[in-house]
């Protein structure tokens, strides 16, 4: 392993990895509905005209052809609506229960305080957590449409059998998949392989109608159970064609998701070790619910099922293990259960232990020149430390509620005071209350931490029923910000409408001057930095150049002109792009932001909340 996994790229790539999604099904369609075309001329000759075949039947094709396109379509398109209800849906589906923040089970404790370090390693929010009781065997999934709704869940095995370093790996390895965008194609995945499936299952109806009819009626209906094995035969190649495209599209991004783990963690044992024990237990593999089966390439390790052997989703796991850790030799030691103990509790960045932090940023060179990628994906990870009372106030919805409210309010006792007055409403005058508790701790948080404390309250607010989140959103509308508030507060606001799902739904783009937008926002960002004028000038250049948009102002706003609320809407503009246009837009801001070689905590902040607030992540990892 060498060089750092681009994310940016990564998720380019995911969507070329869409684009042979779809020609492989366009092919699937194709070869289904002529071949059941083919089987219907055959009957037809065979039961009704005798004589020559006749191969042009456009009434015939359109019928045949037709049923296996709705079908399968169909089929698809309803599947991915079903999964489109977010992360915590496909967990619950796939039989995960969500672990709540009060568990007193010390390995699920564990396990939280491992998902919420991975997120702070990696930029990324952080997501739901799930168990699939009963399951013994080690495995885990990463679930979701985007980061900001994304679910991870573990198998009872899991947290039973791999230690803190090797469920670290496992988890890393997880959120590998959420940042460099799998997560969407594995919905896809899923869609097709329902679709392709589906017209064997349609087959099955059909066989059970000729058959179970009523006696009179039989010599009239078995030519239905005839057509019906016909379907049935021809969705078996659809099962086929569903286990190669599953296969073909999933194993190389295991590499990459193994290789970039060894990246968040600092520590290729940890995932080499959590494979041998997966390899330990293959024996012990129990058979896979059918949910399962569809949704086979998202998890960790392969499940055993049909097919499985043949069409596995997953490279083979020593060859996994090799990659990681090149000295393996084979030796797959025997799986004993591990005891989670409250020495596993301390969480890096939460508590102050120094695992999985993000290296320190690569130095830009020459100086002024454009920074890479890399070296702004380098800059994101968070580096700070934050108290446990604020940990532990972000994991309860109502004490979060009252996190993110006092990360907004004013400096100012006065104004602070009125603008608690204004969601005195919430949850009977709980959250106010709970943010005079923490107001101490709240103002004390340093510029970089912010962001971070937000990322840590999500899990709690996505918990909050669509009244609560409405009451919720209505205070913070009403407790609003001023200019003097900063930046960071607007961009704090926007992150939330974004991370939370259901408001997300409401969300309509902004129509506007793109051109004017990016200058407008770009011009605020690098005025946040607090350098010289002539400092600003030369990061607004930057990242101007790195936009190269036909419109955009080739020289930085005067401050008098930068209006936080007109920054809001031009925020919305941009949210309205295109995902590349989206993410060319935060490359331009982590360029001018880093335009001096250096980052700066409150400088990283602001580049981490304006991506949050457009929907678009970046990570750190390692390129196989």
């Amino acid at each position: 392993m060498a060089g750092t996994m681009n994310f940016f790229r990564a998720q380019d790539e995911a969507r070329g990895r869409t684009t042979k999604l779809v020609a492989l099904l366009v092919l699937a369609i194709v070869v289904l509905a002529g071949s059941l075309y083919v089987l219907a001329v055959l009957g037809q000759q065979k039961l009704v005209r005798g004589g020559e075949l006749d191969w042009f039947q456009p009434k015939l094709f359109a019928a045949t052809a037709g049923t296996a396109l709705v079908v399968i379509l169909g089929g698809s398109l309803l599947r991915i609506a079903e999964l489109s209800k977010g992360g915590g849906a496909i967990a619950e589906r796939l039989g995960g229960r969500l672990v709540g923040a009060t568990t007193k089970d010390a390995a699920e404790r564990r396990y939280l305080n491992v998902v919420q370090e991975m997120a702070l390693a990696s930029g990324l929010p952080v997501p739901l957590c799930y168990v699939i009781d009963g399951d013994e065997t080690i495995n885990a999934f990463a679930a979701g449409n985007t980061p900001q709704d994304a679910a991870v869940g573990v198998t009872r095995g899991a947290l039973l059998n791999l230690t803190r370093d090797e469920l670290q790996g496992v988890i890393a390895h997880e959120f590998s998949h959420i940042g460099n965008g799998d997560m969407k194609l594995n919905l896809r995945i899923i869609g097709t392989v329902a679709g392709l499936t589906a017209l064997a299952q349609l087959g099955y109806i059909i066989i059970r109608i000729g058959l179970n009819s009523g006696s009179s009626r039989k010599n009239n209906l078995w030519p239905l159970a005839i057509a019906g094995l016909v379907v049935v035969l021809v969705g078996l190649g659809g099962v086929f064609f569903a286990r190669v495209i599953q296969a073909s599209v999933s194993r190389q991004r295991e590499y990459l998701a193994d290789a970039s783990a060894v990246q968040f963690t600092r520590n290729p044992l940890g995932l080499a070790s959590a494979l041998r024990k997966v390899a330990g237990l293959a024996g012990a593999q129990r058979e896979a619910s059918s949910a399962e089966l569809e949704a086979q390439h998202m998890f960790f390790a392969g499940s055993a099922g049909f097919l499985e052997s043949l069409f596995s989703s997953h490279p083979p796991i020593d060859e996994r293990i090799r990659r990681v850790d090149p000295s393996f030799d084979g030796h797959i030691p025997d799986v004993r259960p591990v005891a989670a103990s409250a020495a596993d509790e301390p969480v890096a960045g939460l508590s102050g232990r120094a695992v999985a932090t993000p290296p320190p940023l690569p130095a830009v060179s020459p100086p002024r020149a454009v920074p890479t990628d890399l070296q702004i994906q380098d800059s994101v990870g968070f580096r700070g430390v934050i108290p446990g009372a604020l940990r532990e106030a972000s994991e309860d919805p109502v004490s979060a509620m009252a996190v993110v409210l006092g990360l907004i309010l004013r400096r100012d006792p006065a104004q602070r005071a009125a603008q608690l007055a204004q969601a005195e409403s919430l949850a009977g005058g709980e959250v106010v209350r709970e943010a005079r508790r923490l107001d101490a701790l709240l103002r004390a948080v340093p510029a970089g931490s912010r962001v971070a404390l937000l990322d840590l309250s999500m899990p709690a607010l996505r918990q909050l029923s669509p009244n609560q989140e409405l009451a919720f959103k209505q205070a913070l509308e009403r407790v609003g910000y001023e200019a003097e508030d900063g930046l960071i507060v607007l961009l704090i606001q926007a992150s939330i409408r974004r991370y939370l799902s259901r408001w997300d739904m409401n969300i309509t783009p902004r129509a506007g001057d793109l051109a004017a937008a990016c200058g407008l926002v770009l011009s605020a960002v690098v005025q946040t930095s607090g350098e010289a004028p002539a400092a600003q000038a030369r990061a607004y250049a930057l990242g101007a150049g790195v936009l190269g948009m036909a419109g955009l102002a080739p020289t930085m706003l005067p401050p008098a002109a930068v209006d936080l609320p007109k920054v809001d809407e031009a925020l919305a503009v941009i949210a309205g792009q295109s995902v590349p246009a989206r993410r060319q837009f935060v490359r331009a801001i982590g360029t001018a932001i880093l335009h001096d070689g250096k980052a700066e905590p409150a400088e990283v902040e602001i580049v981490r909340a304006v991506a949050d607030s457009l929907g678009i992540t970046f990570a750190t990892g390692v390129k196989a």
